[in-house]
């Protein structure tokens, strides 16, 4: 074999190799996300850079974060599913969890949903429905999720001052706590009062933090034994207009505020020191953490439900800002 020959050859074996890999996205640059009408409320993204991005017109994205590269994981009206507020994959159990609702008159609509308000869960593995569970209440509307430690699932309603839970093998849902200074004093579009609740998580002291978008509160629900209620303890009311909610390595949460801004909240014992991560983003709806950076995108509600008057910012994105210091 000639010199020659053998560095044509090892070029070869370098181009197998090469193309055996994945082309890994830039992990600063935004991840462009196909559909001019995928209005994403919320994500949910694993250690291994999987997101999970639902839309308000139904189905479910599954991305990754490393690549870029998008598939539908589950398909609008699959399994009963409707427009999707809440997402959050539970490896735990190996279910994706999705807040699935009804706005009657509006102009969404996803064809085979099951009307009124659901938490249905899928096959983190293969996309097919497991579990469908019907929200207690006549006006109870499903946002977002927690799981504790116990393994149950814990569900922040945004029509009523309350909590719902799931314990594991339970056929339904159950109201866990009510307050009524978890809601808002004023009366929403269906003129109901007490709605609002959003973005729910688990802090390091196995309390609940709970957030709400009309009063800008964050709220801290104790857990007691055996999984019992405690008490809430408003911590602020300073979040402007707190959508999704995470929490991030070390303890601290990060939230979405509708008024532009992806919020990082430091917690010590009552106290709340909110920082900035970005500002001047157009209407964020939902965060998440992955490879030392918040990802973050939006639902565009005003394009959504006003598409006439308002037009929406393509592409949809998942954008990535790293954490300060």
């Amino acid at each position: 074999m000639t010199v020659q020959s053998t560095w044509f050859g090892a070029l070869a074996g370098m181009a197998l190799l090469l193309i055996g890999r994945p082309v890994l996205a830039d992990p600063d640059t935004a991840v462009p996300l196909p559909g001019d009408h995928l209005h994403p409320e919320s994500i949910s993204v694993t250690n291994d850079g999987t997101a999970y991005v639902g839309s308000m017109n139904g189905g479910v994205l599954r991305v990754s974060l490393k690549t870029g590269k998008s598939v539908r994981f589950i398909a609008p009206g699959a399994f009963g599913s409707g427009a999707l507020y809440g997402v959050l994959a539970d490896r735990r159990h190996g279910i994706l969890w999705t807040c699935n609702n009804e706005f009657p008159g509006t102009t969404v609509n996803v064809a085979g949903a099951d009307p009124g308000h659901w938490v249905k869960g899928f096959d983190l593995a293969t996309g097919k429905g497991r579990i469908s569970l019907r929200l207690p209440g006549e006006h109870a509307e499903c946002n977002d999720f927690a799981v504790g430690a116990d393994g149950s699932v814990y569900i922040a309603d945004s029509g009523l001052p309350q909590i719902l839970r799931w314990r594991p093998g339970a056929r339904a849902l159950e109201v866990w706590f009510t307050d009524s200074q978890l809601g808002s004093p004023d009366k929403r579009n269906d003129g109901v009062k007490g709605g609002g609740l959003d973005g729910i998580v688990f802090g390091t002291d196995g309390a609940i933090y709970i957030n709400n978008y009309y009063t800008g509160a964050l709220f801290r629900v104790t857990v007691g034994k055996h999984g019992r209620a405690g008490t809430a303890t408003r911590l602020t009311d300073t979040l402007g207009l707190p959508d999704g909610m995470r929490p991030l390595p070390g303890g601290d949460m990060v939230v979405a505020d509708g008024k532009g801004r992806v919020l990082r909240l430091a917690l010590k014992g009552d106290a709340v020191t909110v920082t900035p991560l970005v500002e001047g983003v157009f209407e964020p709806s939902a965060v998440g953490y992955w490879g030392g950076r918040v990802w973050y995108t939006g639902a565009q509600f005003g394009s959504l439900f006003a598409p006439d008057k308002v037009k929406a910012v393509l592409p949809f994105k998942l954008t990535p800002v790293r954490l300060s210091n």
